[in-house]
């Protein structure tokens, strides 16, 4: 990828992150994030696509696992703590992006697993 790739992709990750934590200074619960589903949804999608390719992996894997929440929410509704879940997505996917190293996704992958055994494609 070339620098110039990396330099623009890095500035839209931020700021579909930050659009994100945006949303959630809206939203607080559950019903509420239901009703914006389909606008993170979209922030959620850039994010999954462009993160692994400029070598952002644990983001885009962050992404992922929230993209199948929120699609599951859009087409089955309301889903009990998913609100929480996302938030803490969101936090951790800021954090790896600025530098946070210690982050791992196997943890989160397993809390949303166990939370959510029943939706598929985690």
């Amino acid at each position: 990828m070339s620098d110039e790739f990396l330099k623009v992709a890095r500035q839209e990750v931020q700021s579909e992150i930050d659009s994100l934590n945006e949303v959630f200074l809206e939203c607080t619960n559950d019903e509420q994030f239901f009703k914006k589903s389909k606008e993170m949804e979209k922030y959620m999608h850039k994010i999954k696509g462009l993160a692994p390719m400029m070598g952002q992996e644990k983001v885009g894997e962050i992404s992922r696992i929230s993209d199948v929440i929120l699609k599951h929410i859009i087409n089955h509704g309301i889903l009990k703590g998913s609100h929480e879940i996302v938030f803490e997505a969101v936090q951790r996917m800021s954090l790896i992006f600025n530098g946070d190293t210690d982050i791992e996704t196997d943890d989160f992958r397993k809390q949303v697993m166990d939370t959510y055994p029943d939706i598929t494609g985690l």
